[in-house]
């Protein structure tokens, strides 16, 4: 049945297409068919069909590129592409290499908020809630989004009030505060530790999306009963690696966060 399904002209026509996708510049085709590794009459027969349809033009030198309709084909997809969408794969991942249970965060106008958990199967574990606020003085997720946002931005999210207390480590000072933030912005990455939960570390660390812009950021979270130094060391490389992938991700597709906020 597989064998029966399978279509070759397909095929040959999906390598065309990605062959002209690979580069900005037209290609001529000799060129096209010595890549796909196809004689220069079925290329041509798939070019002209294309061309036909509207999704490859020929410049006045007679070479072939993509056209702006072939490209709307993936602008529509990424457009319903969320944050979590391209997170989630890498966040199952993170989770299933350090077996600790790890949660992403958004920036929203108004807040840092949790928009997926992934958790560990260990019994002794923290448990959250989507749609929970993470505070940006307290939590990894929130302070990992915080150090990186422009003042005024900042100061949508923070406008002066008191810093709530969770824990006797709590850091409630607005100039501590700024300075922690400000280190987190040359580490790459953020720490809470007991800051919201006693017995509870977390690292975090910030998610650019295609515009360089902070969107939001991944935490992973372990009992300080089971985290060593060597474990710490092993969470911060992780969660780092991992965010930097999910950003490099996002703008790869393209993804512009304050474009799929608007249209939620």
């Amino acid at each position: 049945m597989p064998a029966k399904n399978h279509i070759e002209l397909i095929v040959k026509t999906l390598a065309v297409l990605e062959c002209l996708a690979a580069s900005e510049q037209s290609k001529a085709l000799k060129e096209i068919a010595a890549e796909v590794g196809l004689v220069k009459s079925s290329v041509f027969r798939i070019l002209f069909t294309l061309r036909e349809q509207g999704y490859v033009e020929q410049s006045d030198g007679g070479n072939y590129r993509l056209t702006l309709k072939s490209g709307r084909l993936t602008r529509k997809n990424t457009e319903r592409l969320r944050l979590a969408d391209i997170a989630r794969p890498y966040l199952i991942k993170l989770r299933d290499d350090l077996d600790e249970s790890v949660a992403l965060a958004e920036r929203r106008p108004h807040a840092v908020v949790l928009i997926d958990v992934q958790e560990t199967s260990h019994p002794l574990r923290l448990s959250f809630q989507i749609g929970d606020d993470c505070p940006i003085h307290a939590t990894a997720l929130g302070k990992a989004v915080a150090a990186f946002l422009p003042t005024a931005e900042f100061q949508t999210l923070w406008k002066g009030e008191a810093l709530p207390q969770y824990t006797a480590r709590t850091n409630t000072k607005a100039t501590s505060l700024r300075t922690e933030l400000a280190k987190i912005r040359t580490q790459g990455y953020s720490f809470n530790n007991e800051e919201t939960v006693t017995g509870a570390f977390l690292v975090g660390a910030p998610i650019f999306d295609a515009n360089g812009t902070v969107c939001g950021a991944i935490s992973v979270n372990s009992p300080t009963v089971r985290c060593t130094t060597r474990r710490k060391q092993l969470m911060i490389s992780d969660v780092v690696k991992t965010a930097k992938q999910i950003s490099q991700d996002l703008s790869d597709v393209g993804l512009i966060h304050s474009k799929t906020i608007s249209a939620s």
